[in-house]
């Protein structure tokens, strides 16, 4: 009898045991996991981001940035969440380690001592082509001293590693504008003689706005740049995990599907 109750009594500890450890495994997998946390700046305009106007707090509503960040958060089983800075407080969000990814930047946009805050997805998402856009009549750039004394827009904050050694030199001048949207527009009004736009932008903006229709492109290519994601090191998403989902969601031709219909 005594040996009947030393079994009865290990079995029913054992069956506690395998109950506590089936709720355990529950509870774990019907917990969701941690939202992805995206990073996007307020500067950014459609085709990239369709940012809410006029209203307290900024809302992505749209875009590409928008699209992506659904696809790559799906793939990770996370819900995926949008935070909207101005670019002046994004080295504060890197220190503050409040956000896990942001797509669509360059590894040039960043300095050294970002490196401690910053990690980068190896595959590159995309390039843009930047170049210089005019109305009808305007002759057509195809060498750079053609700028010399001209207007040329250009996006406040940004860097033009082509062109700024001749706007520091004085040879042509700068009209800035907050992003490429109110570049286009300014470029109608006569406000600018060229104006620095990305391939993407202009076929965006010829589609949407007949206004726009009529603008033309010169042959010279102010930039190409390759588009990353990057990583906040301090993220809880392993660097691994991200190449990962972004790797399979480009063999899948997500994001080509996404591009195809801002064009």
């Amino acid at each position: 009898m005594s040996w009947a109750r030393s079994r009865l009594g290990r079995g029913a500890r054992a069956a506690r045991a395998c109950t506590l450890a089936l709720l355990a495994w529950s509870l774990h997998a019907g917990a969701a996991a941690p939202p992805l946390r995206l990073l996007v700046t307020t500067g950014a305009s459609l085709p990239f981001a369709d940012i809410s106007p006029g209203s307290a707090e900024a809302r992505l509503l749209g875009g590409i940035v928008h699209d992506w960040g659904l696809a790559l958060a799906q793939r990770l089983g996370r819900e995926p969440r949008f935070l909207l800075m101005p670019a002046r407080r994004v080295g504060q969000q890197l220190r503050e380690g409040s956000f896990d990814v942001q797509c669509f930047e360059n590894p040039q946009w960043y300095g050294p001592q970002d490196e401690a805050w910053i990690e980068w997805l190896p595959r590159p998402l995309m390039e843009v082509v930047e170049e210089l856009v005019s109305m009808p009549g305007t002759p057509l750039v195809r060498h750079l001293e053609q700028l010399q004394g001209k207007t040329v827009g250009v996006v406040t904050g940004y860097r033009y590693p082509l062109l700024d050694p001749l706007f520091e030199a004085g040879r042509m001048e700068r009209s800035l504008a907050h992003n490429e949207t109110r570049l286009l527009q300014m470029q109608r009004l006569g406000r600018a003689d060229y104006s620095v736009i990305s391939r993407l932008q202009l076929d965006y903006a010829r589609a949407t706005d007949p206004k726009l229709r009529t603008l033309i492109a010169s042959p010279l290519v102010v930039s190409r740049t390759a588009l990353y994601c990057l990583r906040l090191r301090s993220s809880p998403i392993p660097l691994s995990e991200l190449a990962a989902a972004q790797q399979a969601l480009l063999n899948e031709g997500r994001l080509e599907a996404i591009l195809q219909r801002y064009r």
